[in-house]
């Protein structure tokens, strides 16, 4: 190689790298306000790899901004990139709803705003403010200040925030090389905005999770006992003798991956693969038990099932035990919530989260209330009479698909949402068959 050749290429070796950096540079120079800019141009464009990049940027600047970590949600969704958006979700989701865009506003150029509030922590001054418009056209551009966003030149060189202050209730535009701004909380249309986008984050990961696992059946065994309690409503009595044949139940609740797999579908309010399908109706829940090759339990199986071989209240005793099953503790919103106790969780918890009844099964007393196969006998006659082998419940023939108590559907076992007395063995109630409510889940049994 000749020496003409040498510097040729080490002058053209200098101009990439030095070029390199400059691109590399490029972002880490850039502030937040450009950053999101570019993401922004770059979504416009549905370039979102560029967009994903300009925004992870931004946030690793400023971690806590919720109109950054909003934008990248939305981006990685159009990627498909549902785990890595999930906890971005979250964290948004954790966050207070307002229900203006309220701002702390940092002064940090030669802004002619006045000193505001001393902030604790840092001891830097802000200001309270609403942020009206995050990029408008400044009057010496020659547009209108009405306009909310700029073209792409005018992007380039003429940002600014329109702001109204709440201490002086002026409005002023200040140039976002002049200001950092700090969200004080999520305003409620973004805040929906991401909820939308979490169940479909969710449902995605659902999708994605692993339903090969069989479900697991228990054997119970036939035997008699004494279903029904005369301790409790008068829906429960009078106490009568029942024996059954043996039959399969499922150890746990249908989870939302199971149900979501086979009826493709999933109503529930609190999505997640692993926490119980809830808000079905009861055709739902037996249509689903048809698909799967088995069918709901009967009532005295369900209660049979539930006590174990116990004869107490409760499977565990005559006293109420938190730590055994998911109710209305201090954590929840119900008016029947007890405030002395916590089971761990506001609302479902996952399937299997709490310690299993005698024979191995688990959320019987708690976490959703559960269908059974059995209509509701309003009179209250079927336990009086109710055969003693393999009673089916009361019977309707032709009974309509409507609202109204002879056409109810029991249901068994207490839910996070009701009080201590629902997780009680003998506890029952019921609800038309439409009925859809974030309490209500189901579990299959089947004939040996």
């Amino acid at each position: 190689m000749t020496r003409v050749q040498r510097t040729c290429k080490f002058l053209l070796l200098t101009y990439v790298v030095s070029l390199s950096v400059v691109i590399f540079s490029g972002n880490v120079l850039a502030n937040v306000s450009e950053l999101l800019s570019q993401g922004d141009n770059h979504r416009l464009m549905k370039d979102y790899p560029l967009a994903e990049k300009a925004y992870t940027d931004a946030l690793a600047k400023e971690p806590k901004n919720y109109r950054i970590l909003k934008s990248l949600v939305e981006v990685k969704v159009e990627l498909g990139k549902y785990a890595e958006a999930k906890p971005l979700a979250e964290k948004i989701l954790s966050r207070k709803v307002i229900m203006q865009k309220k701002v702390k506003v940092f002064v940090v150029g030669q802004s002619d705003i006045l000193a505001g509030v001393i902030s604790p922590k840092t001891r830097t001054p802000y200001h309270m403010a609403e942020l009206v418009d995050e990029t408008v056209v400044t009057a010496q551009s020659g547009k209108t200040n009405m306009r909310n966003y700029l073209d792409n030149k005018a992007k380039a060189t003429t940002p600014h925030y329109r702001l109204f202050f709440l201490a002086s209730g002026k409005m002023k535009l200040i140039p976002k090389s002049e200001v950092r701004i700090e969200y004080v909380g999520v305003p409620r249309l973004d805040y929906e905005r991401v909820q939308e986008l979490f169940s479909k984050i969710q449902s995605k990961l659902i999708d994605a999770s692993d339903t090969t696992t069989k479900v697991e059946m228990v054997l119970v065994e036939g035997g008699c006992f004494n279903m029904g309690s005369d301790k409790g409503a008068l829906l429960e009595g009078p106490v009568h003798k029942v024996c059954l044949s043996s039959f399969k139940i499922e150890k746990h609740e249908v989870t939302q991956k199971f149900f979501q797999s086979v009826m493709k579908t999933n109503p529930s309010r609190f999505v997640s693969a692993d926490l119980p399908v809830e808000s079905v109706t009861w055709q739902e829940a037996n249509q689903y038990c048809k698909k799967t090759g088995k069918r709901l339990p009967t009532e005295a199986e369900w209660e049979f099932a539930a006590r174990g071989g116990t004869t107490s209240e409760y499977y565990w005793g005559e006293k109420f035990e938190p730590s055994r099953g998911n109710f209305c503790d201090n954590n929840c919103d119900m008016n029947v919530r007890v405030a002395d106790a916590s089971d761990g969780y506001k609302y479902t918890a996952p399937v299997g989260k709490f310690p299993p009844n005698p024979l191995g099964i688990y959320d019987m007393s708690g976490n959703v209330a559960e269908w059974v196969a059995d209509w509701m006998d309003p009179e209250q006659n079927y336990y009086i009479v109710s055969p003693k082998d393999n009673p089916l419940g009361p019977t309707r023939k032709n009974a309509p698909d409507f609202d109204g108590g002879a056409n109810e559907k029991i249901l068994r076992g207490g839910s996070w949402g009701g009080g201590i007395e629902t997780l009680r063995s003998a506890w029952r109630k019921a609800f038309f068959r439409s009925y859809r409510f974030e309490n209500l889940g189901f579990r299959c049994a089947k004939d040996i």
